[in-house]
């Protein structure tokens, strides 16, 4: 019996909140998935459980035997997160990527307006608006045990099945779409195609890292004029006029940067994305270039290398960011003026930091070759 992983990503405050329902939803869901295929579902439900920190990333990546489906469940709490963030970022991206979209499925928990906004300000938002979307926004209170929760939950799996069907086809249309290329002597193009948009956006990368540090740092000094400028009232009978007074010029003098670093951070995942495609096709093709030309290892050493350094100076300039985005949460709820800017500056900031998953991916991938490769060159 064949074994394939099912992820349900959550809120633990929202499923506390509606006492355990949405826990005991992917429980019924994966029980019903199991009856309805004859296959057993490891189940990710809780992310202190073993496994989910290092086991979930290669899963996608991995071949459509291995996933059976990708749940996030929505509520406005889901946008705050960033470890849901960085879930549904990671996973839906590379879905789309990979032409298996349809094994992404968020489940609508809590309506609010902002999801349904035309022209989304959270590129999170604008993404999930590009899924197929289950309603649970009043099914969630359907009593255990009823036959309107019974058949709810047979309907979502039975969902579920017929994407992953449709993930099947998608990849066998894709495999046979490879070995027509292959016949014909096309499958460069694609590589080439992926490889200039590389080129195209790794200089923009580049430029986005450096716009992003300068908005930083005007953000930086805002922030210390605003401490200096309370630290400065000697007058104790005025002390919550003047913070109120402070936090509302400087949530003004931060709503233009912050706007600037989410914009920022929404190019910056797009880039990231293109060069993602060009960094794999180049990693992939160095085993037969090798085999074919020993020399070129030095080449391909010298990319691999440059690739590492790219992905040193990005840990250590997206520490200092992730630092900044613990430093913005509690700030948020000391103010309402604040909390829109502050918001908007720590969605932006979190696009950089979760575009470190992808680049981590690049140095195990070049880890796993490289080694080959120059027991290609010895032998050649």
């Amino acid at each position: 019996m064949t074994s394939i992983s099912g992820f349900w990503s959550y809120v633990h405050a929202d499923d506390n909140a509606d006492s355990g329902r949405i826990a005991q939803l992917a429980r019924d869901v994966r029980a019903q998935f199991e009856m309805l295929t004859g296959e057993t579902v490891e189940l990710f439900l809780d992310r202190d459980q073993l496994g989910w920190g290092d086991d979930w990333k290669p899963e996608i990546d991995a071949s459509l035997a291995t996933v059976a489906f990708f749940v996030p469940v929505i509520t406005p709490r889901y946008f705050q997160s960033k470890e849901c963030r960085r879930e549904l970022n990671f996973f839906a991206r590379r879905a789309e990527r990979l032409g298996v979209k349809e094994l992404v499925l968020p489940l609508l928990w809590v309506n609010f307006p902002g999801l349904h906004v035309e022209d989304p300000d959270d590129d999170l938002i604008a993404l999930v608006r590009r899924f197929q979307w289950s309603d649970w926004t009043e099914l969630k209170f359907a009593e255990l045990g009823s036959g309107e929760y019974r058949r709810a939950v047979a309907q979502l799996a039975e969902r579920l099945v017929q994407a992953n069907a449709a993930a099947e086809a998608s990849a066998a249309a894709l495999d046979l779409d490879r070995v027509a290329d292959e016949e014909q002597d096309d499958s460069s193009l694609g590589s080439l195609d992926k490889l200039g948009a590389m080129e195209t956006s790794l200089p923009r990368m580049t430029d986005i890292l450096a716009e992003v540090g300068s908005a930083i740092e005007d953000i930086g000094r805002a922030m210390q004029e605003a401490t200096t400028d309370i630290k400065s009232n000697r007058n104790p009978q005025a002390e919550v006029a003047n913070r109120l007074r402070v936090a509302r010029a400087l949530a003004e003098s931060l709503a233009q940067p912050a706007e600037q670093v989410r914009g920022l951070g929404g190019d910056f995942a797009s880039s990231l994305n293109e060069v993602d495609e060009g960094v794999r096709v180049i990693i992939e093709r160095a085993p037969a270039e090798v085999a074919a030309n020993p020399e070129s290892l030095q080449q391909f050493e010298g990319f691999f290398d440059a690739i590492r350094g790219m992905v040193e100076q990005a840990e250590v300039g997206m520490a200092a960011v992730a630092s900044m985005i613990e430093q913005i949460e509690p700030i948020e709820k000391m103010s309402r003026d604040l909390r829109k800017p502050l918001r908007t500056l720590r969605e932006g900031l979190t696009l950089f930091v979760d575009g470190l998953t992808v680049m981590r991916g690049w140095i195990k991938l070049i880890d796993e070759v490289e080694p080959a490769l120059r027991q290609q060159a010895v032998e050649a």
